[in-house]
């Protein structure tokens, strides 16, 4: 249900950045401060999905599930935010197009944000239904994707 829209937002994106580098920009890449930016943001993305996936080990899944012996992973980064996968992802996206210097890639991939708003609300909920108050009080001492902040 979410993987569809999600999916289909970071094709289109990565397709008009590879459009715009190829049709507008000539091919030329320019080594700049936005694309130096890009650079640092796909890196931090990648290595913040990589020990998200990590850290949960066995329970990682693209979809939304839980097995009858997941246990609720409170450690690692998940100590400090409950979705660190998806801010990985929200980092390296519009990371790729900068790295380009695609505007059109880069205003495309926001277009990711409200898909995982939407897929962190429902993934709340769901883990709500599995662990109760557990998570309740895991959520009270945790932001969503930026610690401190959301």
């Amino acid at each position: 249900m979410f993987i569809i829209p999600a999916t289909m937002v970071f094709i289109l994106a990565l397709f008009a950045t590879v459009w715009d580098f190829v049709q507008f920009q000539g091919m030329i890449y320019r080594f700049d401060i936005v694309n130096v930016v890009g650079l640092g943001l796909f890196s931090i993305g990648v290595s913040i999905r990589i020990v998200a996936r990590r850290t949960l080990g066995k329970y990682f899944s693209s979809g939304l599930k839980t097995t009858e012996k997941h246990e609720l992973i409170k450690h690692g980064i998940y100590k400090h935010i409950r979705h660190p996968a998806y801010l990985g992802s929200l980092l390296l996206s519009p990371g790729i197009a900068l790295i380009f210097s695609s505007l059109y890639g880069f205003f495309l991939m926001l277009g990711l944000i409200p898909c995982f708003i939407y897929r962190m609300k429902i993934e709340d909920s769901m883990l709500i239904k599995k662990f109760g108050d557990d998570y309740r009080e895991y959520m009270e001492k945790t932001k969503k994707i930026i610690p401190f902040i959301y």
